[in-house]
């Protein structure tokens, strides 16, 4: 793990991010950050960024709401389906973290010699019932498209970031090496 130690502008670094958008997002604005000496320690790792966290989770529990609203709920009337649903999506989210940590996890994990990385198999897992579930939903002729149709248009929106990101990996690295370089490996 790397730390970062008396830099504050560190918290920008496009490596403590985990999604392409909000790396690319990082870089611009690391970019035009002032060199911030603080006493400080971060670590970088890329499950660190709060805000990134609570916004995908958050967006994909809604969009998961909108999903059970209309396919369980589908009679309702959509603001009652949607109060219904949203504390049902949080409980229901669970579920597909819970088997592919205890069921695909451990296999793949196995098959390819690596140990304990089940946050990239959950993320993988969730992704693909999350398009699945959108490209369904996208052929609807009712409200449920317009939610379908924004998770794939935010789908391809993070595929065209990460092209850009992966472009610029170079300028990142440098970038990052001049704000890490005060950083020790533990």
């Amino acid at each position: 793990m790397r730390i970062v130690r008396g830099r504050a502008d560190a918290r920008w670094l496009p490596s403590r991010h985990n999604s392409a958008l909000f790396r690319l997002l990082a870089y611009t604005r690391l970019r035009r950050a002032q060199p911030e000496q603080r006493d400080v320690i971060l670590v970088i790792d890329r499950y660190q960024s709060a805000m990134e966290t609570w916004i995908v989770t958050s967006w994909m529990t809604l969009t998961f709401a909108c999903y059970l609203a209309a396919f369980v709920f589908a009679d309702w009337h959509v603001a009652l389906a949607l109060a219904v649903s949203i504390p049902l999506a949080i409980m229901l989210l669970e579920v597909p973290a819970i088997v592919s940590s205890l069921v695909i996890a451990p296999v793949w994990n196995a098959i390819t010699r690596h140990r304990g990385d089940s946050i990239r198999v959950n993320a993988f897992v969730l992704m693909v019932l999350f398009s699945g579930a959108s490209a369904y939903f996208a052929m609807h002729r009712t409200w449920i498209r317009f939610v379908a149709w924004q998770f794939l248009a935010v789908l391809v929106l993070d595929g065209i970031a990460a092209v850009i990101v992966f472009t610029l990996r170079d300028s990142i690295a440098t970038l990052e090496a001049k704000v890490g370089g005060a950083s020790s490996e533990q």
